[in-house]
């Protein structure tokens, strides 16, 4: 995984696309040769837009043999690394982490959409672990091919399994029941009120959700 550096201020600005130039390398002298790389501190055009301004902070990574990039925010797990697998599974993880919801249906459909994500990265590794030659596969590629299979048919599971379970009519009862025997509420507090216990209960199932992982 590339190492994602911190500049807190930029000496210039750096722009979307950059302009190309041409150079020669030391070893290229003798040949003749020249290379080219992408400066992002000029512009490419007249339209190239400003990325990062000179003096405001920024990030940068690289991986090997290939440009810089950069960015305002801290470059994530899954853009960290080139890696088709981890990409996909670290975004998976961001995902799940960033997820938020007020309603069971709106759970429900995450959890399943998520779910199918993990079938799918599963049977990528499939096809890939059957693709290869069978002795191959006893390798160490197939061992980790079959390892990263084993991890996602679990997590799928382990997903599958996460319930937002409640009753309306139940957490309604709740309500009636704590409040103060002289304490008078309307409909529209009431179920103000039930909306916030359905949401407790919709954050303990995201919770739950997070807390499942792929052991990898």
């Amino acid at each position: 995984m590339a190492k994602a550096n911190h500049v807190k201020s930029a000496q210039k600005n750096i722009y979307k696309i950059g302009k190309i130039r041409e150079y020669v390398s030391e070893k290229g002298k003798s040949q003749g040769q020249t290379k080219s790389v992408r400066d992002k501190t000029i512009p490419a055009d007249e339209g190239d837009e400003i990325l990062i301004a000179k003096g405001e902070p920024y990030f940068w990574w690289q991986f090997k043999n290939s440009p810089k990039q950069f960015s305002k925010e801290r470059p994530k797990n899954s853009q960290l690394t080139q890696s088709n697998f981890l990409s996909q599974l670290y975004a998976l993880e961001e995902k799940i982490e960033e997820f938020s919801c007020e309603s069971r249906e709106d759970f429900e459909s995450f959890r399943d959409e998520l779910k199918d994500d993990i079938d799918t990265l599963k049977d990528e590794c499939d096809e890939s672990l059957n693709n290869m030659p069978e002795g191959l596969q006893q390798g160490s590629t197939g061992e980790l091919l079959q390892e990263r299979i084993d991890a996602m048919e679990s997590w799928a599971s382990d997903i599958e399994s996460v319930e937002c379970d409640y009753d309306e009519d139940d957490l309604r009862q709740e309500v009636l029941d704590e409040k103060d025997e002289d304490e008078e509420l309307t409909d529209e507090e009431i179920e103000e009120k039930v909306q916030e216990k359905i949401q407790e209960k919709v954050d303990e199932a995201i919770e739950e959700l997070q807390g499942t992982s792929h052991n990898l």
